[in-house]
């Protein structure tokens, strides 16, 4: 057998023996969220084909999932705001990571940065990657093997290399968070895709 035939043999065996992952889409084309999807916040509705907030939200996906996965959605909002991917652990209920997309003052980052979190430390804050108002943002977060990245737009922004990465027993559980400056600021969740392999 020569060298390629041999390399195309082990990644066709490597990926025969990885476990297969699903892609689960959210377009909100139905008000009613599939299984395993929930909302909390005061004031939302799905309507045209998005999810709409009026002030903070959360859009929580229970799980569980490996904790290596691929998410995009898109998001908008009509004042300041900041959106957020925090990784929870599903045993314990302990938050691992969060992905933060600045787009508000932070006072501990003293600016508008956007960041990975370790449990409640920051292990990597890019002051380039901000969002604004009135426009529409493509967020994207991977996390493969303790290895975490942030991208927007399709731009790399922080990057994390766990060098412990974390283990758990029945895998991890999503929490999309939205903040907003006043209670009635209107934010705009749309078209959630995640890559994932169930725990």
């Amino acid at each position: 057998m020569n060298r390629t035939a041999a390399v195309l043999l082990a990644a066709a065996l490597a990926a025969l023996a990885a476990p297969a992952r699903d892609t689960v889409t959210l377009d909100f084309a139905k008000e009613k969220l599939p299984d395993g999807w929930a909302v909390t916040a005061k004031s939302f509705k799905v309507e045209a084909g998005e999810l709409r907030f009026a002030g903070d939200g959360i859009l929580d996906f229970a799980g569980p999932i490996a904790p290596d996965f691929r998410l995009t959605f898109k998001g908008s909002s009509a004042e300041k705001a900041s959106f957020e991917l925090k990784v929870h652990d599903v045993a314990t209920g302990a938050e691992l990571y969060t992905f933060a997309f600045g787009g508000r003052y932070h006072s501990v980052l003293d600016g508008v940065k956007s960041s990975i979190l370790r449990g409640d430390r920051f292990v990597a804050v890019d002051g380039r990657m901000w969002i604004f108002p009135g426009r529409t943002f493509t967020f994207e977060m991977r996390s493969a093997k303790g290895q975490l990245q942030m991208f927007l737009d399709g731009v790399l922004g922080p990057v994390f290399v766990d060098p412990q990465p974390v283990a758990t027993q029945k895998g991890v559980r999503l929490r999309i968070i939205e903040g907003t400056e006043g209670s009635k600021d209107k934010v705009v969740i749309d078209d959630v895709v995640l890559e994932c392999t169930k725990a």
